[in-house]
Order: structure tokens, then sequence, then C-alpha cells
């Protein structure tokens, strides 16, 4: 067989191959009761005006919000479960029409039940048709019209047939006139008149299933097609005759770009689905939709976030995309390892082989038993080239089965493609035909600036082939410092190639030898595992750790930016592509999207199946995305034109200290009320919030600060905020919100609420408590003062006691005396002396008891007792005694106070003991001086004999013992307060008082 016959066997082989081909689609999410719906059958949706999607199933009811289902059911008084019909009104109240149990309308707070009792006609809803200030009812038979203001509910009674067949198909409008449709009771109009609601029929062709309006035409479902007629005709009673499509289509919505789209589902045949109307035909769109039912009852459009939303009979809710800028194809369920080409030759890279795409839509496809047998027939063929493995080759396997094939990576060079695999590197022209095959196991190639290919080894170093179909190279060899090992990625540039080792840094290649930053000490940074070109020296590294750099590698290098792994979602860089001015890093969790310091990131909402990003390449205004099956197709200018609009926030939920708050203050799910005030031990708070605003699925985390001063906690992705034991005060809770998908950062004060002060530290209760303290003290003062004043008066009482005693000592003495002068007198029969000196002893009596029963007397009284006293001692001495009293104290005699008869004594002993009979001259001299503003100093100095201070058995004399005791108990008193001077010319006593 000829060499032209075997290339067109080998061509036929190739195009035979028996893949199953998916077909692309927009990327779609599938939701069911695994993620939260109440039931997989859907029977009618509507998204409001708030942007909420109410989904109305066999059981129950559900709201999505933010990729969450909240469901409700009688038990949170609803009508019935099985929900056939949903409608919003002008007054944005929500109507539920059950198949059973009448209807239900949600005003944001509660439901309010409406049954045949309040007036309905039948308690199945088929349909809801807001008209004017009412609500037009289809149910199974008849029609009924509600009041939105009052809910007062009117029935037509000639709608009512009492027939199974008589239920509403649909309401339509046409010319300012009101028309309904029935199943099998044919067409008619509402007419007013008198206010009171008539039927006229208009038309009797049947059947209709449903109805739907396309401009000035209706589109009316029969068993198994539409049937279209222009609504002029209909109203005359005409009878369609357009008819096409297939199924029951039960509903119809038209997208942002003014395409309609139809809801299908038969009875019992599969042939429904999702159809896009053009030129009256019905073009399947399910396929291209992600939507695998063919069972679709309803539908609805997110205008505000171009989203489809899609209940089926069987499947669940279908949400869908339809902006079209991102492409997704299931590609055979393979993972797609590599993408490259040009727009006009695309080629991918699976499992399975290698596909050429080209741009007029052929496709070739090279099977991995091609590759296999390639490198049977080299191995059989040329046995002399298998290159060996001491020879710095990595290992071969020639026994690997088809299965068994690894592809690592597709390149595009010369008009080629090339790939590197576990069995060798192949070359492909744009055919398909493999025109290279060269039996080296390579992880990781590239090409130089011209064109040469570069082979790595992961401990062997590089070769660099100049004719790699003859096998000629250039070999670097490990043991060289500069050549690269371990290399994960080579990018060329366009005088150098760069090479990223994950264990020994980064390499270039300038046409001639290899050079390493890190042994040049140029970079130290040393585990790397992507790599992008961006021009002029500039490159893109990303490291194993998930850091990003860009760098400048001439004239001189520079790291221009880094981009923290804080900063980019995902642990690993998978890829890195650039598109005008655009950065496009690829981890494992998504698409980031840099631009100055813009950072975008794009990801799979809830609900789809989540595909792993591999590879991505781009080529021209698109970036293909290798998945773990299939790839992606982003259309990078309308993804970067699209606008995001500003997020808000709403609160769902307040707890506090785990209680929840009044549920009155919530309308429509979001927090409606004033600002908290809480008390004192109110202090615990759980905020559960959620985004609002027409952002589409964006990628959200949150962090807060309640405080304008305080630090932003860290960002999470759990829109719930803790607060536990705060202190009081006024409190502002501020949330930023960190869109991933539009890389804005908002602010928004999400709450203000204060906590009142305990009890105890406010104004009221501290001006309390001071009272209380200040009256405890003064309680406490006034006894304390009462008991040292008791004391003190006990004290002073004690004293004037032992002065009284003291003195009471004196008397007797003084009186001894003195009476043994007056029998002395009598004895000398000395009437007259004995009668004077009685008469001056009597006096001075008085005076003693007098001053004796006082503790002060004034230095006056002082004086002029110590004056009479001596007068009566010195009479008893014949008045030898020459005696005075003076000193500066006597100016102040009549103020200053002083203990009485307390110098008495030491005058009684100059009289006894100081001048005996043969003294000549007796002289006594009393000096009062002040020495300090309470001190006063008496000095009783005479010229007599002297006396001792002590007695003859070492006691003090009793008289001088009587005055130290009597000074003791007075105030100031110490050792020095009583000092006696004696000696042969006489004795001096000097005595310190404390006077007042």
């Amino acid at each position: 067989m000829g060499f032209t016959k075997k290339l067109l066997l080998i061509f036929l082989m190739t195009l035979s191959f028996t893949f199953r081909v998916e077909a692309q689609q927009i990327p779609s999410f599938n939701f069911t009761t695994i993620d939260g719906l109440p039931n997989n059958a859907i029977r009618s949706l509507l998204v409001d005006s708030r942007g909420i999607l109410w989904i109305g199933t066999e059981n129950g009811v559900s709201k999505f919000e933010n990729s969450i289902f909240q469901n409700f059911y009688e038990s949170d008084g609803l009508g019935f479960n099985s929900c056939w019909a949903i409608a919003e009104d002008k007054n944005g109240n929500v109507w539920f029409g059950s198949y059973g149990g009448g209807f239900s309308v949600f005003d944001g707070k509660r439901f309010q039940v409406f049954t045949t009792e309040d007036g309905l006609a039948d308690n199945r809803i088929r349909h809801f048709y807001p008209y004017q200030d009412k609500m037009l009812i289809g149910t199974e038979d008849g029609i009924s019209i509600a009041d939105l203001e009052s809910f007062e509910i009117n029935s037509i009674p000639s709608s009512i047939k009492k027939s199974e067949l008589n239920y509403i198909a649909g309401f339509f409008e046409f010319d300012d006139h009101l028309f309904y449709s029935t199943y099998r009771s044919g067409s008619y109009e509402i007419v007013w008149e008198n206010e009171v609601p008539q039927i006229l029929k208009i038309n009797d062709w049947l059947p209709i299933y449903s109805l739907s309006v396309e401009n000035d035409s209706l589109l009316l479902a029969d068993k198994g097609s539409v049937k279209k007629i222009a609504t002029t005709d209909f109203i005359s009673g005409n009878t369609p005759s357009q008819t096409f499509g297939q199924s029951i289509v039960w509903g119809k919505t038209e997208d942002l770009k003014g395409r309609n789209y139809l809801f299908a589902a038969s009875t019992f045949s599969k042939d429904g689905g999702v159809f896009r109307l053009e030129n009256d035909r019905m073009i399947d769109q399910s396929q291209w939709l992600g939507v695998s039912s063919k069972f679709i009852l309803s539908g609805a459009l997110d205008r505000n976030r171009n989203l489809l939303y899609l209940g089926s009979q069987d499947k669940g809710l279908f949400q869908v995309r339809l902006d079209e800028g991102i492409v997704y194809e299931e590609y055979y369920e393979a993972e797609v390892k590599g993408i490259a080409g040009s727009e006009a030759n695309l080629g991918l890279l699976s499992n399975l082989g290698l596909e050429i795409r080209g741009s007029t839509g052929s496709k070739v496809r090279v099977d991995r038993a091609e590759f296999q047998k390639i490198q049977a027939d080299f191995y059989r063929n040329f046995p002399s080239k298998i290159p060996k493995h001491m020879n710095g080759f990595f290992e071969l396997d020639p026994t690997i089965l088809p299965e068994d094939i690894e592809f690592y990576q597709l390149h595009f060079e010369g008009n080629s493609f090339w790939t590197n695999t576990n069995i060798g590197i192949f070359q492909l022209d744009l055919t398909g035909r493999i025109v290279t095959y060269l039996p080296v196991h390579a992880f990781s190639i590239g090409f130089t600036p011209e064109g040469e290919l570069l082979e790595t080894n992961p401990y062997a170093g590089v070769r660099i082939y100049s004719d790699p179909m003859n096998f000629k190279y250039k070999y670097f060899e490990p043991s060289v410092p500069s050549t690269p090992l371990q290399v994960s990625t080579v990018v060329k540039g366009v005088t150098r190639n760069y090479l990223a080792s994950v264990f020994h840094g980064l390499y270039h290649w300038d046409g001639k030898e290899f050079f390493s930053y890190k042994n040049e000490g140029v970079w130290t940074e040393s585990k790397f595992k992507t790599l992008h070109y961006l021009g002029e020296g500039m490159l893109l590294a990303g490291t194993e750790f998930g850091d990003l750099y860009q760098i400048r590698t001439k004239p001189e290098f520079e790291i221009v930016r880094k981009w923290p792994k804080e900063e980019l979602q995902g642990n690993s860089i998978l890829f890195i592509e650039s598109y005008e001015g655009v950065i496009l890093v690829g981890t494992e969790l998504g698409l980031h999207i840099l631009k100055g310091d813009e950072n975008r990131f794009w990801a799979e909402q809830k609900g789809g199946a989540h595909r792993v990003f591999k590879n991505a390449n781009r080529i021209g205004d698109k970036l293909y995305i290798g998945l773990d099956q299939g790839f992606y197709i982003i259309n990078l200018p309308e993804l970067l034109a699209q606008e995001y609009p500003a997020i808000g926030l709403a609160i769902t939920e307040i707890k506090v200290n785990s209680q929840a708050v009044n549920q009155q203050d919530f309308k429509w799910f979001a927090y409606q009320g004033e600002n908290l005030i809480l008390k004192s031990k109110e202090n615990s708070l759980s905020i559960r919030f959620k985004p609002t605003g027409d952002f589409n699925g964006g990628n959200l985390r949150y962090h807060y600060r309640i405080k304008p001063d305080a630090e932003w906690t860290e960002f999470n992705n759990e829109p719930l905020i803790e607060l536990p034991f705060l202190p009081f005060g006024s409190y502002n809770l501020e949330v930023e919100v960190w869109d991933y998908l539009s890389g804005k950062m908002t602010r928004i004060s999400l709450l203000e609420f204060a906590i009142a002060k305990p009890y105890y530290l406010r104004a009221w209760f501290i001006c309390l408590i001071i009272f209380l303290l200040v009256a405890l003290f003064f309680a406490l003062y006034r006894n304390r003062i009462k008991r040292i004043q008791s004391q003190s008066q006990l004290k002073q009482r004690l004293t004037e006691i032992k002065l009284e005693a003291l003195q009471s000592q004196m008397n007797p003495h003084f009186t001894f005396n003195a009476i043994n002068s007056i029998q002395y007198y009598i004895l000398k029969n000395d009437t007259a002396q004995a009668l004077s000196f009685l008469g001056k002893f009597s006096k001075l009596i008085r005076i003693t008891l007098e001053q004796s029963s006082k503790s002060q007397v004034t230095l006056e009284e002082e004086i002029s007792y110590l004056t009479q006293y001596i007068e009566v001692e010195n009479t008893r001495m014949d008045n030898r005694v020459k005696w005075e009293i003076k000193g500066d104290a006597l100016v102040r005699q009549k103020e200053i106070m002083i203990p009485p008869m307390l110098i008495q004594p030491l005058v009684e002993n100059v009289f006894v003991h100081a001048f005996p009979a043969e003294h000549l001259n007796p002289e006594l001299k009393i000096l009062y001086e002040i020495i300090s503003s309470n001190q006063l100093r008496c000095t009783v100095r005479d010229n007599g004999v002297g006396m001792g201070q002590k007695s003859e058995n070492g006691h003090e004399s009793k008289g001088l013992h009587m005055i130290r005791e009597k000074l003791s108990l007075l105030p100031g008193y110490s050792e020095k307060s009583l000092e006696v001077k004696s000696g042969d010319k006489g004795c001096e006593v000097r005595v310190v008082i404390f006077y007042s």
C-alpha cells in the first residue's frame, strides 16, 4: 500500500471516531431539593420588584435570594402547599394561587388566605392577572375579581360552568379591552356594565392549554403545537391556521435582546424543554442553555441581573445567565489538558487525544491510539534511535497502553501543534497529521525566540533542538550551576526564554547560555509554578504557594509589584494570561482580573457542578480555560466591559441575648425598625444580613467595626456578626463589602444602637450612693464626736476628781499647821494676835473651799489666794519673811486660766523648811513669766537653808510629789515641767504651767 493510501486511511479513521460530542452552552446551574428546594416539581415562578425569586412547587413556596432558599408551608400561614400561580400587585403584595386551597396574599410580614368562603369561584387557581386596581383570578372553573385595597372578592357567575374543562388558560388585553381564554369552553371578553362584570364570548376555538401575546398576535398552545393568529382575527371569531412547534407550551418570556423563549412540557412525551421563538419557528435551546429537563412548566426573567429562571416538573430549578460572555463546553466529559492555536485553528488537548477545529466549523480528532501507534512504529523501525536513560533522558515505557497515555502540554509553534506526553513529543500539522516524533519523555517543553524546541528533564538538564526531526540538539548538563532543573513552565520572550523551577527559582536563556537568578544572587525566590511574558522585559511569576510577582528583567532586575497570597482567592496559581493591560490569574477557585489597584474575581455560583481550572490560553479576544471536564470560552471585551451596580445590605435577623427582636420590625425579610435602644443587660447581639441590589451572584466578603475609631475585623464570607458582652454606650455598626466580581469595596452603615448604662453607673444612683456615704460618714462622725466628747468629759472629770483629791490632801496639811499656830498664840495668851490670825485663817479656808471645787482659776485669783496664804504663814512667823509676787504675766492675770492651788505646796515648803528661827533676813520671791502662747513659768525662790528633792530614804518630798502628780494630769507635761535648784544660799523651784 502506497504512502498516499496509508495517509488517506489514517484520515478516514480519524474522522470516524465515535466520541460523543457535547455542544457549547451558557453556564447554567440546577437547583434541586438537595440545595434546599421544597420540591422538584415547580409550577410557577415570579421575580418581584425587589429582585426576589418566588418559586411555587407542588409542596410549598420558596423564596430564592442570594443563592439561598427559604421555604413556606401551610404551617407558616400559606393557604395550601401546592402553588400553581404567583403574581405581584401594584402595591407590592405577592399573591400565591394554590391548587385546592384558594390563594394567599403576602404583604411582607404575613399571609392572608382567601377561599370560596370569601367569594372565590373555585379553590383551584390557574392564573393571576393584575388589572388596574384589581387582581383577576383565573380558577379551575370561572373568574373572580379581588379589590387590591379591601381584598373584597366578587366572582363572575356566568364564567362558572361547573365543568372540569373550563379552567382558565390565560388573559390578554387589546385596544383597552380585557379578554380571557379557557381550556375547552371558548374565549371571552370581560365587560363592566354599571360596575358589574359580565362576559361576552368571542371565539369557540379549542383546546387552549395556554396563551401568550406576541406583538399583535396570540400564541395558542394545543396538545402538540402552537397556533398563531392575529389578535384582531381571534377576537372576530376566526380560527387559527398557522401552526408550528411541538409539545405543550405553558408560557413565554422575552430577554433583554428581544428574544422570545417558550417553555414547554407534554403530558407524557419527552418533547418539551425551552425554545427560542424565531421567524415562527421553535428552536430548541435546552442544550445551549444547559437545561436537561424536557418538562419545563414555568419561567421568569430577572431583567436587572439578566438571569433566566426555568421551573421544571422533574428536575427542580434552572438558572441561566443570558449575557453569553462565558460559554461552557462539556467536551466528551473529558479533562482538557491544553488549549493552543490561533483564531483560525484551535487545538484542544484532552486525555482522549487532540482535536483541531477550523474557523469554518471543521473538526479533526487524533485519538490517543494514534499517538501510541506512532510510538510503536518508531520503536519497531528505529530501535537504534531510542535514547537511553543513562544518557540523561527521562525514562520511556514502550508498553504503555493508549488509555494510559498522559498528555502534559499543548503548544502552537510554526503553524504546528506540539504536545509532550509520557510516550514522547509529537508535532502535528493543521490537518492532524503527526509529522515529527521524538521518543523523549518531558514534563515541560517550550520554544526559543528562533523557534527551536527546548526540552527539559527534571533532573538531567536541558536540550535545545536545532533539528528535532533528525534528533539534533545541544545538551546542557545538570552539573553546570546555571542549567535549569525541575522546570515547571517555559515561556518565550522577544530575545529570551524564561524558565520557572519548582525548587531552583527563575532562569533565562539568551540564545547562548542559561542564567540562574537564584545562583547569581539576583532573586532568592526559589519556588515557581507559572510564568507569563508581558513584553519589554516584563514578566509575571506565580509562586508555588500563591504569591504573584510582576518583575522587570532588563536592563536591570526589579520587582515592580507583588500580589500576596492573601489578595488572591485560592492556594495555587494555575495559569497567568494578559489582555490589553489586564492581568488574568487562574486559581483552583476562579479567575482574578487585575487592573491597576482593581482586583476582580469571577467564580462559579452556587448550584453549579464545581469545575476545576487546569490551564488557560488567550487567543485573540477570547480566553480559553481548560477544566477537569470541558472548557470555558470567555469573551474578554464583554467580560471586562460589564458594569456592576452598587451593593446594599439589609438586616434579616437580630438577636439580643439569643432572643429574636420583635418581628413586627421586619418587612419583606428585612429590618425596618428604628435604631435599637437596649437595656444594660441586653449587651450581646447577633446580626445576620444579606446583600441587596442588582448584583449578579457576586463573590462577597465582609468585615465590620462598631465605632469610627475602632479597628476593622478580618474579612469573612459569612454575612453574620456576633457582638458578645458589649460595654454600655452608643454604637454605629459599619460593614465593608468586598465584591470580588467587581473589585469594589463598599462601606455601609448597617445599624445604630445604644446600650444603656447599668443602674450602678447612672447619675442618680451615684448621687444616691454619695448621699448615703455622706450620711453614713456624718452619722459615724457625730457618733465619734459624741464618744470623744464623752471620753473627754469623763477624762476631765477624772482629772478634776484627782485634783480635788490632791487638794483635799493639801488642805488638812495646811489646816494642821494653821491650828498649831493658833494654839501657839493661845498658849502665849496673845488673844488679839490669835483672833487676828484666826480671822485671816478662816478667810483663807473659805477661799480654799471655793477654789477646791474649780478646775481652773484666773491667775489673778491664784495670786490673791497665794497672797492671803503667805500672809497667814508670815503671821505665824512674826512677819519676818520679806516676800513679793511679780512678773510680766501679771499684766494678763485677769485672762490667764490655770489650775488652782498649784504653787501653794511650794510656798508652804518655804515657810516650813526654808527659814529656821535663827535665820536673820528670810526672803520669798514668786515670779510669773509667759514663755509661749500657752505656757507660763512660775519661779518660787527663797534665801533659806535649802531643801533636798528627795528624803533620806530616796523618795521625793511629798509636796514636790503632789505638784508633779498634779502637773502630770495637765496637757504638755514632761520631766522638765518641774525643776528644783537648792543650795546653802536658798532654793529655786521652776514650774512650767500650760494655760488657756
